[in-house]
């Protein structure tokens, strides 16, 4: 693969992620279920590693989380989900080589191992700092989870289809 197709592969994945983002926080914010609505950001950090499991796919996901924690207030602490993203494609690259063919199958686990990732460690940070509950916590994860596991497609397969054009050139 020349260089220049290599660069094309990875503006197209950012550019589809930046396009997902908006579709996060300009549609799926407002659907809400049980009191939570769907968390894209660890499928769309992730699911681009399961598909190309290189070096340049965890820099993607590193890259990723830091344009997460740059534009978004919401993280635990400072360098949350860069730090958790890179964690987490560390795992769904093993996961995807080794123990499950990336397709739908393997963005759904890698997804939800991101997901719990995510959500246990602001748990347990949020449970230190501020003394929250856990129970009430884990209920809450789980409600998301499930929903963010039933959008997981909208992300799967716009990332799978430049998997494929990007592949043969």
């Amino acid at each position: 693969m020349t260089r220049r197709t290599m660069v094309r592969k990875w503006i197209l994945y950012g550019l589809c992620a930046l396009a997902l983002l908006a579709v996060q926080d300009m549609v799926l914010v407002y659907i809400r279920v049980g009191g939570v609505h769907p968390f894209l950001l660890p499928a769309l950090a992730l699911i681009p590693v399961t598909l190309e499991r290189s070096g340049q796919s965890l820099l993607y996901a590193l890259f990723f989380g830091l344009a997460c924690d740059l534009l978004m207030p919401t993280g635990v602490f400072v360098c949350f989900y860069c730090l958790v993203f890179f964690g987490s494609a560390f795992l769904a690259q093993l996961l995807s080589g080794q123990v499950i063919v990336a397709g739908l199958f393997c963005s759904l686990a890698v997804s939800a191992a991101g997901l719990l990732l995510c959500g246990l460690l602001r748990i347990l940070l949020l449970r230190y700092q501020q003394g929250i509950s856990t129970g009430p916590a884990l209920m809450l994860l789980g409600k998301e989870l499930l929903l963010s596991l039933a959008a997981t497609p909208l992300v799967h397969f716009p990332f799978s289809r430049i998997c494929r054009l990007t592949r043969g050139e």
